[in-house]
């Protein structure tokens, strides 16, 4: 049986981000669950190519082969780990999701909301909900909200709470179902 590719979209290129071992500890726990793959994607990576292709214009990006558009076209589902700028989610990100269309169409999404305070991502969780929505996207109910980043991620590369990664494996299940729901749609 073929292993479901699930990535996971660091979603910021900010200098001194806290959220890249957050991705690395979600893409761990993803390859640990039986039948799943995954990547860590770095917004930083594929955002000049999101810039200089821009998604507007005529037929948009949907022309132009990238290799975000090959790590989409090859996974059943995405995880976005998007944390909280200024009550929304950063720039660099929407970049890059709006630099795909059809590629996107019938695939589940998880977001993985962060944040230094304490309200662990829940505005930017609330903000891209409707950007994912408009842009064919499913996201899934269960979300993960990581507060206090800095500590969030152990030593050893994994979550401090197991309430975490119970939390992570409980929408990565979430994120399965709906893909395989989604695939048997005609699109």
């Amino acid at each position: 049986m073929e292993k479901k590719h699930i990535p996971v979209v660091l979603g910021t290129a900010r200098i001194d981000r806290k959220s890249d071992r957050v991705a690395a500890a979600v893409k761990n726990i993803i390859e640990s669950m039986d039948g799943f793959s995954s990547e860590v994607v770095d917004v930083r990576d594929h955002v000049k190519e999101a810039v200089t292709l821009p998604p507007w214009g005529e037929g948009g990006a949907d022309k132009n082969p990238t290799t975000w558009k090959e790590i989409v076209k090859k996974s059943q589902a995405l995880v976005l780990v998007v944390p909280e700028y200024n009550h929304s989610f950063p720039g660099e990100l929407k970049l890059l999701l709006d630099s795909l269309w059809s590629e996107y169409n019938g695939k589940a999404v998880g977001i993985v909301g962060v944040s230094a305070g304490t309200f662990g991502g829940a505005r930017v969780i609330d903000h891209i909900k409707p950007v994912l929505i408009e842009l064919k996207l499913h996201p899934v109910r269960e979300s993960v909200n990581i507060s206090k980043v800095a500590e969030a991620v152990g030593e050893d590369g994994s979550f401090v709470s197991a309430e975490t990664n119970e939390n992570v494996e409980k929408m990565i299940k979430e994120i399965s179902n709906v893909s395989t729901a989604l695939s048997t749609i005609k699109k």
